[in-house]
């Protein structure tokens, strides 16, 4: 029986530990995964980075495409089901990651302008995966959360989730949508002119979810009315909106959900459904390849405000204004210059683990203080 043949984007983590039993592997790097050098193989591994669509697969012996991604923009679903070529993906692998990015970069910004999480209301628009996850997390801070999600309300009649016009109290609005462009509810644009008009002065908003999903160049007209601004995503990447990046409080090169923990989430869970497709035996454990961290983290009573106790635990660990003095200096380089330094950033993302792999000490910490830590992931 001829073995399966597998190709795949080198810069996939986990690829020789987790793949390579199911067949041969082949790993290349994302610009050279063309029609050409895929061809003769059976499986196709990628990232967001590769387009997958007829231009890439057309006359090509490819039977299944496994993207190691939760979002899948970059790919032509319909193409793929015409053709009867399986689909492979990681809904909500990096859910923890990107919920811990947005909870770090709003305690930096409580910081630096001097505000009480606590006394903040916050929207959350698309309550899939990682916008559950921010809600959650919120909650336990002690803000006032606010759901959007117009197609969820639609299957659900669920009152919870409001409509755009009702976030106009929201202090803070953070963005977690797929993006989409049909539909009932296309998300494309969907912070545009009317919105922006719509939402109250000195908003804090953020975008992890996708560039395209903010109309950039309204978003420029509007700054003056915002507070705060933080972006994980930009449309047009690599090729990013430079002034933008200069008004934004934060901003990053796609890596809120890059942490080592959602990288291996993703593996695992397109390996365990490849499995499965291919009736094959599950033979990888997750624990075996990427063990718990089980880092001991002290936490500092001096502080007496629970976000300042927050803010100097977490930032330890994760510090998202380290991925933004980096990403700055983008703003120093020659046009052709930058687009190659924001993949750098991504390719070069140093190591990053997720709460759980931290075990919170402190000796004199109320029973609050302590349960609040042990609801946001950490261990204790």
């Amino acid at each position: 029986m001829r073995r399966i043949k597998i190709i795949a984007d080198e810069k996939i983590s986990f690829l020789n530990q987790i793949f390579a039993h199911i067949g041969y592997l082949t790993k290349l790097p994302s610009a050279m995964l063309n029609r050409n050098n895929i061809k003769d193989y059976d499986i196709l591994l990628v990232r967001t980075v590769t387009r997958v669509n007829e231009e890439l697969l057309k006359d090509t012996n490819i039977k299944i495409v496994c993207s190691l991604t939760s979002g899948i923009d970059h790919i032509d679903r319909n193409y793929l089901k015409k053709n009867g070529i399986k689909l492979i993906y990681a809904p909500g692998s990096n859910a923890n990651s990107v919920a811990e990015y947005v909870i770090a970069c709003l305690l930096i910004l409580a910081k630096k302008k001097r505000f009480s999480l606590s006394k903040k209301t916050i929207g959350i628009i698309g309550v899939g995966n990682v916008g559950t996850k921010v809600a959650q997390m919120c909650t336990i801070l002690g803000m006032k959360v606010l759901l959007s999600d117009p197609p969820k309300f639609n299957r659900t009649k669920n009152r919870k989730y409001l409509s755009f016009r009702k976030l106009s109290d929201a202090d803070i609005i953070t963005l977690h949508t797929p993006l989409t462009f049909t539909g009932k509810y296309p998300t494309y644009h969907m912070v545009n002119e009317d919105f922006l008009k719509k939402i109250k002065r000195n908003v804090i908003i953020i975008n992890t979810s996708r560039g395209s999903v903010v109309d950039e160049n309204v978003l420029l007209k509007f700054h003056k009315k915002l507070w705060g601004l933080v972006l994980d995503v930009w449309e047009n990447e690599p090729d990013i909106n430079i002034s933008l990046l200069n008004l934004a409080d934060i901003g990053t090169p796609h890596i809120a959900g890059y942490s080592l923990d959602g990288k291996l989430n993703a593996a695992m869970i397109v390996y365990k459904k490849l499995c499965s497709f291919l009736k094959e035996k599950v033979e990888i454990k997750r624990e075996k390849v990427l063990p718990i961290l089980n880092k001991a983290i002290f936490v500092s009573t001096k502080a007496k405000k629970i976000d300042r106790m927050l803010y100097n635990t977490i930032l330890s660990i994760y510090d998202p204004a380290n991925d933004h003095t980096k990403m700055r200096k983008i703003l120093k380089l020659a046009y052709e210059e930058r687009p190659r330094y924001f993949e750098f950033l991504r390719k070069k993302y140093p190591v990053r683990r997720e709460f759980f792999n931290y075990r919170v000490m402190c000796d004199n910490c109320q029973p609050k203080i302590k349960e609040m830590f042990k609801k946001m992931g950490f261990e204790y």
